[in-house]
């Protein structure tokens, strides 16, 4: 696309005990962040993992040009609400999308749905 979205867009990622799966899940949205918007962020939000998520999203941080991958580490575990609303609030992004699962099922084609959607005022 030649033409990439202006608007800084945000995702929130929730991540527990995730190491299996989230490698494949940020590699679809890196890449549909990067092709779609000029400016963008992903904040994953590592709800007290006792794998190697947050190793694996550090690896893939190095993989996305112009996206920018934060790790929000909690504490201990304080459940999908509580650690998205932490994510959610250190977001700077004018939209916001909000995956509360890494578990890819859904078709990519959505994300931009959904954006467009958003941009007609729903």
């Amino acid at each position: 696309m030649a033409n990439k979205e202006k608007n800084f867009i945000s995702a929130v990622v929730y991540v527990h005990n995730a190491g299996k799966r989230i490698e494949k899940f940020l590699n679809v949205v890196i890449e549909e962040m990067q092709k779609n918007f000029e400016h963008s962020e992903i904040i994953c939000v590592n709800d007290c993992s006792d794998d190697d998520s947050a190793k694996i999203i550090k690896e893939l941080s190095t993989k996305a040009p112009s996206t920018s991958i934060s790790i929000l580490n909690m504490s201990f575990f304080h459940g999908i609400e509580l650690a998205m609303n932490a994510g959610v609030d250190l977001s700077i992004g004018d939209f916001v999308f909000e995956f509360d699962q890494v578990n890819l099922d859904f078709d990519t084609s959505e994300i931009m749905n959904v954006y467009r959607r958003a941009l007609q005022g729903y």
